[in-house]
């Protein structure tokens, strides 16, 4: 590390002066969203995961070195330098990106589209209102207020304590 400038080519991704929780946050992030599932998928992660945060890191150099920079023509070379390594370490991210949400939308397209499932208590039973009357000397049967000629459910048994009304007449 004696030699280290910027650390844009380090094998590291998180250099000694660097915050390791906020490089875990952009990865955490990244895997929350693409859920890779995949050696392939996973790679792509990390690509844009160490991209983005290559990206960060160059930024800050450009800055520092800029200010540090003893004339114009010195910051201009600088400039040039790490305006080639920015638009890389771009390219490097927005590929990886591309590639992590065409498979996230092919995941999507391929997945059944379920009907929303209604949020609700257990299922209701037809409530079915049976009635036996008597009208004149003829025993009337309905189901909730129609007349019928059977019951509904042929299993069904209606008390037998039902008397005939008495006659007005």
């Amino acid at each position: 590390m004696n030699a280290l400038r910027h650390g844009l080519r380090s094998e590291k991704a998180v250099l000694p002066d660097e915050n390791q929780e906020d490089f875990n946050r952009l990865h955490a992030g990244l895997q929350d969203l693409y859920q890779p599932q995949t050696v392939a998928e996973q790679d792509l992660v990390e690509q844009a995961v160490i991209s983005k945060w290559k990206l960060v890191r160059a930024e800050e150099f450009e800055s520092e070195c800029y200010h540090e920079a003893k004339n114009a023509d010195h910051r201009a070379a600088i400039l040039n330098q790490m305006t080639q390594i920015q638009t890389r370490l771009e390219r490097s991210y927005f590929k990886a990106y591309k590639e992590l949400e065409r498979i996230k939308a092919s995941r999507a397209k391929a997945a059944p589209q379920a009907a929303p499932q209604p949020v609700a208590g257990p299922p209701k039973e037809e409530i079915v209102r049976r009635q036996v009357s008597w009208q004149g000397k003829v025993l009337f049967r309905s189901e909730n207020g129609v007349g019928v000629d059977n019951w509904s459910d042929p299993d069904y048994v209606f008390p037998l304590d039902v008397k005939p009304e008495p006659d007005k007449s």
